[in-house]
């Protein structure tokens, strides 16, 4: 049988004080709020200070803004199963809070999202927060590199780590034209993931996305234009020469729900003028920063 962890709720000025703030802001939403955040109280406090965990938090507001589409709900839930990991709680426990948030919700306002679909996220999510912890993250067979949902997941992580401003993050992006063959397709994807472990710092999340890109996920600074540079010159020899291979740095959005629809575009668009268009502003992730 499963126990499922729950705090006593009884002395908790600080998500109280959270809770008047947020119906305050939402005064067209405050019962919905009122029942989402009561509902979540129990099993996402901290236990130091009482306050809402981050996960929790990302929940009630995505859950409960009148705005809020598929990407913000589901950028909350994985903040949230990642959360939940991370403190050893039980995915039986999780899905009945997260039926339960569900309907508490319901009986006021419309959910941005199914509760279908919310189950579904937050099962994908948890299942990497899961391979990550165990130390055997999702891991692309054929280049070693790790996958997109890792790479996705791993930043949700270190904006949690980072505290309450967002990490500036950039990727550099490798795309090369689709092979002719399949072990001419498997050299390209074995050299570009050999050039990013030799060139990017190792710190750096490295994730293959389909068979014609790779993306390096480090911080944004200096150090990343020169690891474009060192990366341009390592991809220009050998099968890579006549792949027409380019390599980009762009930046993650500060909206992270936007990260999927980012690296899905990138890699269904070789031209990077069709992506980018003019060179965008500093982290919204709209194009190259050259």
């Amino acid at each position: 049988m499963t126990h499922c962890r729950r705090h006593d709720v009884s002395t908790s000025p600080p998500w109280s004080r959270w809770l008047a703030t947020i119906t305050a802001e939402r005064p067209d939403r405050a019962e919905a709020v009122r029942r989402a955040a009561t509902r979540l109280q129990r099993s996402s406090q901290n236990a130091e200070d009482g306050t809402p965990t981050p996960g929790a938090e990302a929940v009630v507001t995505a859950l409960t803004d009148p705005e809020a589409d598929d990407d913000a709900v589901t950028h909350a839930l994985t903040v949230f199963a990642w959360e939940r990991v991370a403190t050893g709680d039980d995915l039986t426990c999780t899905m009945d809070d997260l039926d339960e948030l569900w309907t508490a919700v319901e009986r006021t306002a419309p959910t941005p999202v199914s509760r279908s679909r919310a189950r579904h996220c937050l099962v994908d999510a948890w299942a990497e927060a899961i391979a990550a912890e165990r130390g055997s993250p999702g891991v692309d067979p054929l280049s070693g590199l790790h996958t997109a949902g890792y790479l996705y997941g791993r930043v949700h992580e270190l904006d949690r780590v980072s505290g309450d401003s967002a990490t500036p993050l950039v990727l550099l992006v490798v795309r090369w034209d689709a092979a002719a063959g399949p072990w001419q397709r498997i050299a390209r994807i074995m050299q570009v993931a050999s050039a990013l472990r030799a060139r990017v710092r190792p710190e750096a999340t490295l994730s293959q996305v389909g068979t014609t890109m790779a993306v390096a996920l480090v911080p944004d600074d200096a150090r990343a234009r020169l690891e474009r540079l060192a990366l341009t010159k390592a991809v220009g020899h050998d099968e890579l020469s006549t792949a027409q291979v380019q390599v980009d740095v762009f930046a993650v959005p500060d909206t992270r729900s936007r990260l999927p629809d980012l690296v899905t575009q990138l890699h269904e668009t070789a031209n990077v003028d069709q992506v980018a268009g003019s060179p965008a502003s500093r982290h919204t992730g709209a194009g190259p920063l050259d």
